[in-house]
């Protein structure tokens, strides 16, 4: 809301007479858009005018009413700005920690994304032990006919089946998202896969619990080559080794994918298997490690976080040894303490000042205080802080996420920050407003006031002032 006091009025008043209430309500007006960043509406000569104006004691003890509020609202906005700015600072730190451990995750995603330096010789062995894996893998004759479909087919019907964007899990829903314009090729692979079958050079075998119901369809198929759906369903369920595949002349694709290395292949099994790999060829010694391997003197995510574990005692430093974890989130704990006390004087100086310029009738725009400034910049340091601990702490694991240090453990253990639970109860806020401006008698009014806010979670103002 806004007023449209001018110094024009402020005379007009002056000429008629102003009561004490009057006069000091033109006063903290004044005062309040001085605060709120306006150009003041009294003068000096204004304002002398209106001390010497108030006569009476009836009006001496109203205009000093008003006077206490200001001598109030003054100590009000200084200590809700130093609390709000303690706990911007305090929550700052943390939230640059939590940056620094955010950053490391996103170096090492791109680590990740990134060829993996190798040498050639470690290289070689994993390409090997991948290979090994392969030939000792069993695959269902349903992918066996897939590959096969793809090796003498054109390549766009590969292009096409991927374009079409089907979940293939079985050969029946492979040979459904094949077009009918390929469907030859697909007649094609089934007869070529059945025939190496009957013929005894891919002897598949299948799983006991599957007896039952492959033998009546193995001998259907053996016999009569049938292609239907239950065909698919037998291919799906028989099985032969990679080796078997690899030392098949008619299937020449086998011999190529078995011999080259492919990304996430196994994966699960062996974590070598997750990368693709760029070779150091002729490296000097100096980079390469007794096992002849690629050694790196550092990892970039390594150096984003050592100066603040540095800083937490996380790492030892060279006159003291590292802090154990526990301590280090006890540490942090009591500075997010620190920021909670903070947050909650900052809110409840706010509620008082508040509810006292309403009932005094003072006028002003919303927003535009001192004190609500101070709040909405501690509100945006709250939602940061939320934002890049909700980030860190995401429970999926993600295959490219490397071990946890010791910060991002420390972190990870922290709590959320909601202001909205720190504000006073609705009865107590009811209450607050409640004949507030009759109970200004003292410049101790303003402590009293915050001490007698009480909240859901039975913290009182009044224990830490009596600590005071």
């Amino acid at each position: 809301m806004a007023h449209a006091m001018t110094q024009k009025t402020v005379r007009n008043l002056l000429a008629k007479g102003l009561t004490g209430s009057e006069a000091g309500r033109i006063v903290v007006q004044n005062y309040i858009d001085e605060s709120c960043g306006k150009p003041g509406f009294l003068n000096e000569q204004d304002a002398t005018a209106i001390f010497n104006g108030v006569n009476g004691h009836e009006n001496g003890v109203a205009y000093n009413k008003y006077m206490a509020l200001q001598r109030a609202l003054n100590m009000g906005f200084v200590i809700c700005d130093l609390a709000a700015k303690e706990a911007c600072l305090n929550l700052a730190l943390i939230i640059g920690l939590l940056r620094d451990a955010n950053t490391k995750k996103t170096v090492d995603l791109f680590s990740y994304l990134c060829p993996h330096i190798v040498s050639r010789k470690q290289y070689e062995e994993i390409v090997t032990a991948q290979k090994e894996r392969k030939l000792t893998f069993e695959y269902s004759l349903g992918y066996v006919i897939e590959k096969r479909f793809y090796a003498i087919a054109p390549q766009e019907a590969k292009e096409k089946i991927d374009e079409a964007d089907v979940d293939i899990e079985s050969a029946e829903a492979f040979l459904s998202a094949v077009p009918e314009k390929y469907s030859s090729f697909c007649k094609k692979a089934v007869s070529e896969i059945h025939a190496l079958h009957t013929t005894g050079k891919l002897k598949a075998i299948y799983h006991d619990e599957d007896a039952k119901e492959v033998e009546p369809l193995l001998n259907k198929w053996d016999s009569e080559g049938f292609v239907s759906k239950e065909a698919m369903k037998l291919v799906d369920m028989l099985f032969v080794t990679g080796q078997q595949l690899y030392e098949c002349d008619e299937l020449p694709e086998w011999k190529r994918f078995i011999d080259k290395y492919q990304t996430h292949w196994f994966s699960d099994e062996d974590e070598r298997f997750k990368h693709d790999y760029a070779i150091l060829e002729d490296s000097s010694s100096y980079h390469l490690d007794e096992k002849g391997y690629y050694k790196t003197s550092f990892h970039p995510s390594e150096w984003i976080t050592r100066i603040d574990e540095l800083t937490l005692g996380l790492r030892a430093s060279e006159d003291e040894e590292a802090r154990p974890i526990e301590i280090v989130n006890a540490m942090l704990l009591a500075l997010l303490d620190k920021v909670e006390l903070d947050a909650r004087l900052c809110q409840a100086l706010k509620v008082v000042i508040d509810a006292s310029l309403k009932a005094a009738g003072i006028e002003w725009e919303e927003g535009t205080g001192s004190q609500e400034r101070s709040y909405h910049t501690l509100k945006i340091y709250a939602e940061e802080y939320n934002r890049r601990l909700e980030e860190l702490q995401k429970e999926e694991q993600k295959s490219w996420n490397t071990e946890k240090t010791k910060l991002e453990t420390v972190l990870s253990n922290l709590p959320s920050f909601d202001l909205n639970k720190l504000i006073p109860s609705s009865p107590s806020l009811e209450r607050l407003k409640e004949d507030i401006f009759e109970r200004i008698t003292s410049d101790n009014w303003l402590r009293m006031e915050v001490a007698s806010l009480e909240y859901e979670d039975s913290f009182s103002f009044k224990k830490t002032f009596e600590n005071d």
